[in-house]
């Protein structure tokens, strides 16, 4: 059995392939080199290539292809008759409950929007888009429990009325994405046709304001019994646009406060409505709201759900790996059980050691292969140097997780500011996420279960330990490791603590702001020589600079 998913709505295209027992899925962006996948050649579909080539597969062979409703033609034209194209919000909640390995759960899939629940895909009658969607999933299979749904009115001028951004009312996502462009945090490089709402920065923004604005931005959103929410989207857009205008840090920082906790008791309110309606402690959340994991933590804080696990690919990236399972389920009979749920997140293609040695080789870069690659890097971070780590499969989502990763000890507290000004070159604001064995998570971070995605935001319980782990509220959305998922990584921690006394280091993304992660060697070895690394860990080797 081949299944092949395709997934985004505008940006994010991803691609990933299964034959039932393995999982091969990458992002557009990665491969094109463009944020977001943005100007992709969807005929091409570089992703798509990769992903099949990885599992030893030409087009033809292929059985099964699955898309949701804003993936375009394009993308899978070649295959004609093969494809199945299914509801948007369903792939969210099949790339949840799929990737989760758990035999009963609720699901939540909350986004901007999601397939047309009234009108047509033209724009030449009124239209609604759902944006909230619950769902049970058992052995079964994921059945809808409820949706809320919203007016959707596209941009003026989009190219494609029906996959390009515009208003949405009952939308969280669209309001949350109204603050980030409001305030200025959206992504507007190079092949761009609109501007990219980065809700990231918000969320890390947001601790730094004050409260100014918040019951206004309140007064807006209606939570409804059952878990409903109402919204306006053009009185949003006036009110934050209103408070804009010309507005200074510490005015942008209040509205991305606003936003954020009008969303925050939003979510609340609904996932406390799906677990009255179905009893359940385990719950499962998709869609891109759910990369809000400020969000993530005070549901798991607030509500009855006991486990919470939140998919790595959120976004509409990860619409592709929720297609595949969707064909491995409903059109190859394949259990739900018997999914290959997630260990790690590295479904990413393969890269022979060969590639990696002869990448550095051609750098002209001094490298070695130490017997003990961890204990020596371990040490080189005790003494304060940065790192760049690139090492087997990529990570399929939006969060390094020790493959292609920048470490960092996570003291002294002038080591952020050194990352965001010196290496990463971004926003002073944003802070860095924290990885820890499994088993040492609870004498630093208050959160009570696996952390494997850094998609749950708590409290940290010892920030003096950890100064530059610790955001501006005291907080962190931290990675917990089991050694099954990354032994390198996992004896790294262990060698570091033994030096330091400190069981954790920071992890994030190997890139510099605008720029996609670094997907194969040589993209390592290239970024790493124009970075203000002090050395690079590529495989087995140990690049230094000359």
């Amino acid at each position: 059995m081949t299944v092949l998913g395709l997934g985004g709505s505008g940006h994010d295209w991803a691609s990933c392939a299964t034959d039932g027992t393995r999982l091969v899925a990458v992002d557009e962006e990665r491969l094109m080199r463009s944020k977001y996948g943005l100007g992709a050649d969807l005929l091409a579909g570089v992703s798509r290539q990769t992903c099949l080539g990885q599992l030893g597969l030409t087009a033809a062979e292929v059985e099964h292809v699955v898309a949701c409703e804003l993936v375009p033609r394009p993308f899978y034209h070649s295959f004609r008759r093969r494809v199945t194209v299914i509801n948007h919000h369903l792939a969210h909640a099949y790339s949840a409950f799929g990737a989760s390995g758990m035999s009963r759960a609720a699901v939540l899939v909350c986004d901007n929007s999601g397939s047309l629940t009234v009108g047509d895909k033209s724009g030449s009658s009124a239209r609604e888009a759902e944006t909230i969607s619950s769902f049970l999933a058992d052995e079964r299979g994921i059945r809808l429990l409820d949706r809320v749904s919203g007016a959707h009115a596209v941009d003026a001028g989009s190219e494609s009325a029906y996959y390009q951004p515009g208003e949405t009312d009952n939308s969280l996502g669209h309001l949350y994405r109204t603050a980030s462009l409001a305030i200025g945090l959206a992504y507007t490089g190079p092949k761009t046709r609109f501007p990219v709402s980065e809700d990231g920065k918000t969320m890390g923004l947001a601790p730094y304001g004050d409260q100014r604005f918040v019951d206004d931005l309140a007064e807006l959103v209606t939570l409804l019994p059952g878990g409903g929410v109402s919204i306006s989207a053009s009185k949003v857009s006036h009110l934050l646009g209103r408070l804009a205008k010309d507005a200074d840090f510490d005015t942008r920082a209040a509205i991305a406060r606003a936003a954020q906790e009008v969303l925050e008791t939003a979510l609340v309110h609904c996932a406390r409505a799906l677990h009255e309606r179905t009893g359940l402690t385990d719950l499962c959340i998709a869609g891109g709201v759910g990369l809000n994991s400020v969000a993530n933590g005070r549901i798991l804080k607030e509500t009855p759900f006991e486990r919470l696990f939140v998919v790595p690919a959120a976004g509409d990236n990860g619409i592709s790996l929720g297609c595949a399972y969707y064909g491995l389920h409903e059109l190859e009979g394949v259990p739900m059980a018997e999914l290959p749920a997630l260990e790690n997140a590295y479904l990413g293609p393969e890269y022979p050691r060969s590639r990696a040695r002869e990448a550095v080789a051609a750098s002209g870069l001094p490298a070695r292969t130490p017997e003990d690659l961890p204990g020596e890097v371990a040490a080189l971070l005790a003494e304060g140097r940065i790192v760049g780590w690139w090492d087997g499969r990529s990570e399929f989502g939006p969060r390094a997780l020790g493959h292609r990763s920048i470490l960092a000890a996570p003291f002294p507290a002038s080591v952020r500011d050194h990352l965001n000004d010196n290496v990463k070159f971004r926003e002073g604001f944003r802070p860095y996420a924290p990885i820890v064995r499994a088993e040492r998570s609870d004498e630093f971070f208050d959160l009570g279960q696996p952390s494997p995605y850094m998609l749950i935001v708590t409290k940290v319980t010892r920030p003096y330990a950890i100064p530059a782990a610790a955001h501006v509220d005291g907080t962190a959305r931290h990675q917990t490791l089991e050694e099954s998922q990354n032994p390198a990584v996992y004896r790294l921690l262990g060698e570091f603590e033994r030096l330091t006394g400190c069981p954790v280091l920071l992890n994030t993304s190997f890139n510099v702001a605008g720029q996609p992660i670094v997907e194969t060697p040589e993209e390592a070895v290239e970024a790493f020589a124009g970075m203000n690394l002090d050395h690079l860990v590529v495989g087995d080797q140990l690049v230094s600079k000359a």
